[in-house]
């Protein structure tokens, strides 16, 4: 399996499979996706920069266990500011998978070395957001006719709306990716 890279060699978060689940069933509408992208900007940014401070020498298999610990500690803040600032939206189990998402935190070295971590950060982690607020909005536009609630017209395409729906736009966003130039082909196992 060949995993797609960026410019710099690094596999993306989105295209590592790491929040597909979450993307593809919770960003049903452009509000859903702005929840998701505060919960995993603030989950993923605070469970890396806590388990940024781990020495190295602790052996592979225990900073695992630290790094769900963290991402668990800190989805409690994760939670109670997304149901203070969107009371209206119920993420469900989808933002808390993001916690779970150990990809993210054991991989950490690769993708968030120490000395450039806030610049790493944003560069591995905006363009998930900016893919997860096309889809929320694509799929609430097509799927119910709408944007930001705001009915527009009759729903063309209502199955958007169901996970499959979410699946179907992300592998159609993937796969453009992947087509454009500086990109790798990816393998079936990839997505």
């Amino acid at each position: 399996m060949k995993p797609l890279r960026d410019k710099s060699g690094t596999m993306t978060i989105l295209q590592s499979g790491a929040v597909i689940a979450p993307v593809a069933a919770f960003t049903v509408s452009l509000l859903h996706a702005v929840v998701f992208c505060f919960s995993f900007l603030i989950i993923t940014f605070l469970t890396v920069l806590l388990t940024s401070f781990l020495p190295q020498r602790i052996p592979f298999s225990v900073r695992i266990v630290l790094y769900s610990v963290a991402g668990s500690l800190v989805y409690i803040p994760a939670a109670v500011l997304s149901v203070y600032y969107f009371p209206q939206i119920q993420s469900g189990i989808y933002i808390p998978l993001l916690s779970a998402a150990l990809y993210l935190t054991a991989s950490r070295n690769v993708f968030f070395p120490r000395r450039q971590l806030m610049k790493t950060l944003l560069r591995n982690l905006m363009p998930e957001c900016i893919a997860a607020l096309l889809i929320g909005a694509l799929r609430e536009l097509l799927g119910s006719g709408s944007i930001g609630g705001k009915e527009l017209f009759a729903a063309p395409l209502p199955f958007l709306l169901q996970p499959a729906g979410g699946l179907i736009l992300l592998v159609i966003l993937l796969t453009t990716l992947a087509a454009m130039p500086g990109k790798e082909a990816p393998d079936a196992d990839c997505l």
